[in-house]
């Protein structure tokens, strides 16, 4: 319908807009008449029109802003009385209005522009109304300001009755204009904001819990070698198109034109599916090949109360073993599903789509390489719940698929692991059939995900499955609904409150100054739009995360300033001595940030909770020089958390290992350390048994720092790829458990005493160090897996 309001301010809610719902005053009946039916229905439609386009003028002012079929919102109205009363509390704000900077209205405004004005008892009047709409919509009702335009007159029935007849007055009043502000109403539920209100006895209510809380979100990574299908298998799990044997799949998973044009993921891929039960027992898949799911928001709809799957796919080729094990240890996945190919140890080279003749393809560092077995022994030292996905099962002859599943039984008896096959059912005969899981489907899933519900790590479900022919897909649909949410392993925080691990950060929105969006897990807390929080730990050595990753932002460039400059000492002018932060401890700085808006798997929501996912904007806190622009934050990187009050960070660290995994483990050694979201560069101090002295080495002292010789070779071996090895870890000390202590090289981070850590040797010439000029080289998946004891520095 056409706006008849203003043409810049909208629509013009005034008495004559509702004519209905005036109240009429000529008369004065003995007995009131209640309004007639017709006329209610009228009442009733003019206000259903009116909040719809005050809704939908909400919707448009959001920056980011989709709508789609299934995102129709039906606000429970105000019912059509003969004067609407607005709520004292506004009703819980709708989903997708948390980011909308608010609607303005002129009341009293004619559609050309003319300034008409109202009377004062119905400009009252109609505030009412547009407070009432509001409510409904969970926003409220500001009034910037009124002018007087004029005068009026009116002749009003009350004065002296002579006889039966009652007597008029004539009246005069002014015409008032009045410019009101729609916005949403962010019940903010931050510590502060509690605080005060229990100071002065004040109950806020609390913000209802929204409704995607009621649907289970399950986090799913896909790992395995390169050319293994992951990407393929997740094109047919979240549009049920079956593969052509040359990637047809997967093309909408690549998100480079490198990848699409070699076929090998450097990046992580999200995309989210959901499961909605049926009629009969069955269970309907909710994907992109749904009918009105064009999008995130739909798929929240359409699996509203039942259950979502976030599935991230990784890279597996060795060049990119750091994005390989970010998304296995960063984002703390529930479930991994481990993707095997069928043909892994047979020769199918004459056949399309097979394994080891696209591995060949990279040379003969990686074909020579098993790595299917180097991923299912990193999944088993990180202790991951476990989900083994055969693939290419229609490539694979029937002594191959036998020596590929010997091969995974033996690794996972040694870990300790039962394997429990998943048999599969009747084979599909179209693309539609992926649409729906069958009752068999589902009690067999159920069957094997029954002994996981107590222990996780007890058994490990095989699936055998062809992307191309559809086989076990429906099987993996059905293991996928039926999988239990695990207990979360990580360790409490030291102290209480929020704790948000960043896992990326994206570029500034275009057209928002001074917002800075990161995405990651909420580990403890909750964070609700307008909180203010701590981000950090900044420090010196900061610099954008150099992870292959090619979806990686650029650095930021620092615009230029105006200040000037000193040739003796350059750096003495700059913003960052002028404006120092907030929070500033020695080797360390954090700074005080709001959250202007959340989205939990894309989805506009009021407040994520924890052991979600999800993307938060923030802005330096007002106050400062630095927060009305997105400098301050610009050196916002991977690693670093979000907390309520400012924790502490560390330099140095000990974590407890068993002995026969640091044979190969010198002290001195340079390593890359992996710590929830952290991925950072440290270095081997010493190693000693649980009960004795730290045994020192080339004049470590306790704190962890190394006196640097400047006559030393270091630099020399760091530069020809080799290590000045000092004594073997597991050769000093013959203890079962061995506490080795790490100091990071860069700056300090944030670690909790309690985490598992992942340690993977790094400054070496890896498995193949790259020959060719510009070439990268590449390093395995050999890493040592332990448990933080103790921080320092």
């Amino acid at each position: 319908m056409s706006n008849p309001g203003h043409p810049r301010f909208g629509l013009n809610v005034s008495a004559d807009s509702i004519p209905d719902l005036s109240i009429e005053t000529c008369t004065v009946p003995s007995v009131e008449t209640p309004p007639n039916a017709t006329v209610q229905q009228t009442r009733q439609h003019r206000l259903e029109q009116l909040t719809t386009q005050l809704l939908w003028r909400l919707q448009q002012s959001s920056p980011h802003h989709a709508s789609s079929a299934t995102n129709i919102i039906l606000p429970s109205l105000p019912e059509a009385l003969p004067e609407l009363q607005a709520p004292h509390q506004p009703a819980k704000l709708l989903h997708g209005l948390e980011e909308s900077q608010g609607a303005l209205y002129e009341l009293g405004v004619a559609d050309d522009g003319t300034l008409v004005g109202l009377a004062e008892d119905e400009l009252e009047e109609s505030m009412n109304n547009l407070r009432a709409m509001a409510a409904c919509l969970g926003c409220t009702v500001e009034i910037l300001r009124t002018e007087e335009v004029g005068n009026c007159e009116w002749i009003e029935e009350g004065g002296l009755t002579v006889g039966r007849k009652q007597g008029r007055v004539r009246r005069m009043g002014r015409l008032v204009v009045a410019e009101a502000f729609v916005k949403p109403h962010l019940q903010i539920t931050s510590p502060a904001i509690h605080a005060q209100a229990t100071q002065q006895h004040i109950t806020i209510p609390h913000m209802n819990d929204t409704p995607s809380m009621a649907t289970e979100q399950l986090r799913v990574t896909l790992t395995g070698a390169t050319m293994s299908g992951k990407s393929s298998l997740l094109g047919t799990l979240t549009t049920s198109t079956l593969d052509n044997g040359r990637g047809k799949s997967r093309l909408s998973m690549l998100k480079h034109r490198h990848e699409i044009t070699s076929g090998v993921t450097s990046s992580v891929t999200s995309e989210l599916l959901g499961y909605q039960d049926a009629e009969m027992g069955e269970v309907n898949v909710v994907n992109y090949a749904s009918e009105n799911v064009a999008s995130w928001i739909d798929m929240h709809v359409a699996a509203a109360k039942s259950r979502l799957v976030f599935v991230s796919d990784s890279a597996g080729h060795p060049r990119y073993r750091r994005t390989t094990v970010r998304s296995l240890v960063g984002w703390a996945p529930h479930w991994t599903l481990l993707c095997v190919p069928a043909d892994d140890t047979e020769d199918t080279a004459g056949k399309t789509g097979s394994t080891n003749a696209l591995q060949q393809d990279f040379g003969a560092a990686v074909s020579d390489i098993d790595l299917s077995s180097a991923q299912l022994n990193l999944c088993l030292r990180l202790k991951l719940p476990l989900v083994v996905v055969i693939t290419k099962l229609d490539l694979a002859s029937r002594s191959g698929l036998k020596g590929t599943l010997t091969k995974i039984l033996d690794a996972l008896k040694a870990a300790g692991r039962k394997a429990t096959i998943v048999p599969n059912g009747p084979a599909i005969e179209s693309e539609t059939d992926l649409q729906s899981i069958g009752t068999a489907e589902i009690e067999t899933a159920y069957n094997a995900a029954l002994p996981l519900l107590n222990s996780p790590l007890d058994a490990v479900p095989i699936v055998l499955t062809s992307a191309m022919h559809g086989t076990g897909i429906r099987n993996l649909h059905a293991l996928l609904h039926e999988l239990p949410l695990p207990e979360t392993t990580r360790a409490e925080p030291p102290a209480p409150g929020v704790l948000f691990h960043i896992e990326d950060v994206y570029s500034k929105p275009a057209g928002i100054d001074g917002i800075t969006v990161v995405s990651g897990l909420i580990r403890h807390g909750r964070i609700s739009v307008g909180d203010t929080l701590t981000i950090g730990p900044f420090s010196a050595h900061d610099h954008p995360d150099d992870s292959e990753d090619s979806d990686e932002r650029p650095p930021a460039r620092h615009p230029s300033s105006h200040l000037p400059t000193s040739r003796s000492f350059p750096g003495a002018l700059r913003a960052l001595h002028l404006h120092p932060a907030r929070f500033h401890l020695p080797g360390q700085e954090w700074r005080a940030v709001t959250v202007t808006s959340i989205r939990n798997l894309r989805l506009p929501v009021h407040a994520l909770l924890v052991d979600q996912v999800g993307t938060i904007a923030i802005r330096l806190e007002s106050g400062g020089a630095e927060s009305s622009s997105s400098g301050g934050l610009a050196r916002v990187r991977k690693g670093m958390v979000l907390a309520t009050s400012q924790p502490l960070a560390t330099k140095t660290f000990v974590a407890q290992f068993k002995r026969e995994d640091l044979e190969a483990l010198a002290v001195g050694n340079h390593v890359v350390v992996y710590v929830a979201s952290v991925r950072a560069s440290a270095r081997v101090v010493s190693a000693r048994a649980p009960d004795s002295p730290v045994l020192p080495f080339r004049g470590v002292e306790g704190d962890g720092e190394e006196e640097h010789d400047p006559f030393s070779f270091d630099d020399v071996a760091a530069e020809s790829g080799g290590e000045l090895q000092g004594p073997p870890v597991a050769g000093a000390v013959t203890a079962a458990e061995l506490l080795v202590k790490f100091t990071f090289g860069a700056g300090k981070e944030f670690v909790v005493v309690g985490d598992r850590v992942l340690v993977m040797p790094g400054g070496g010439p890896g498995l193949y160090g790259g020959h060719e000029r510009g070439e990268k080289g590449m390093a395995g998946l050999e890493g040592f897996v332990g448990i933080i004891t103790e921080t320092s520095g």
